[in-house]
């Protein structure tokens, strides 16, 4: 059994979940044949599936977007026969966009069944449910529109939470994109020119000593620079207020 060292509730970057599992870095269903682990994420961000707890059951949403799910495709067949097929599946919600909460390993605890959801093009579908709870049991946070107490609960008051949720979901990103339009004027001022400092003009053909270039001869001024010609490496430019500042340079 594959122990990836997280605590129940911690909270992962989508790259800490590629490192730790070793599986790929998009999708719902993320099978890593290194870790022999099937990552699922129920993500109530985006609204594509709709997961559901009732009664301390997670009811999640299989893979594909759009048309009839099949449970024999991809990583569907996997949790599929995750109870006989020796690989050990791990989930994952995102509430908040980009925070994965890690839930615990988990088991399905009935046969998967299937249901009729809209797809990502509008259009209802039918989708494969699978009922599955950690194990064993935990506290971790979950998404109160989400959770019912019971079947009962949910029918009373789970029948409009998915329409009702992409309405939140829009609204949010509304006020995202507004958030995100508004400029807020800065009055930034204007750096001072900096004053330039030239050079005295007295200091011509005087011997200087360099702490790189060691001995020379100031050959000409040329404004904030000196024309310097040195015993060791010749003729060289240098800046006479950077070289003075820094004690670069020392008029004998």
């Amino acid at each position: 059994m594959f122990n990836p060292g997280l605590e129940i509730g911690q909270i992962l970057k989508n790259a800490d979940i590629v490192e730790k599992f070793k599986c790929g870095n998009m999708g719902g269903m993320r099978r890593s044949k290194t870790t022999n682990t099937l990552v699922i994420v129920s993500d109530y961000t985006k609204g594509i599936y709709h997961d559901k707890w009732i009664g301390g059951v997670l009811h999640y949403t299989g893979m594909g977007k759009s048309g009839d799910q099949d449970i024999r495709w991809s990583q569907n067949a996997t949790l599929a026969d995750s109870d006989f097929n020796g690989v050990d599946v791990h989930l994952f919600e995102v509430i908040d966009a980009g925070e994965y909460i890690y839930c615990g390993r988990i088991e399905l605890v009935d046969k998967p069944y299937t249901d009729m959801q809209p797809g990502e093009d509008g259009n209802d579908r039918k989708v494969w449910m699978f009922p599955i709870r950690p194990v064993p049991d935990n506290d971790v946070k979950k998404p109160p529109m989400f959770v019912f107490k019971d079947i009962e609960d949910y029918k009373s008051r789970g029948k409009n939470v998915d329409s009702e949720y992409a309405k939140f979901l829009e609204e949010n990103k509304k006020k995202k994109v507004k958030n995100s339009s508004a400029v807020i004027p800065v009055q930034v001022s204007k750096p001072e020119p900096k004053k330039i400092v030239n050079a005295p003009d007295d200091i011509e053909a005087k011997t200087v000593n360099h702490k790189k270039y060691g001995v020379g001869l100031i050959k000409k001024v040329e404004g904030p620079n000196i024309v310097i010609t040195f015993k060791s490496v010749g003729e060289k430019t240098l800046n006479y207020e950077v070289c003075m500042k820094n004690k670069l340079l020392e008029i004998l």
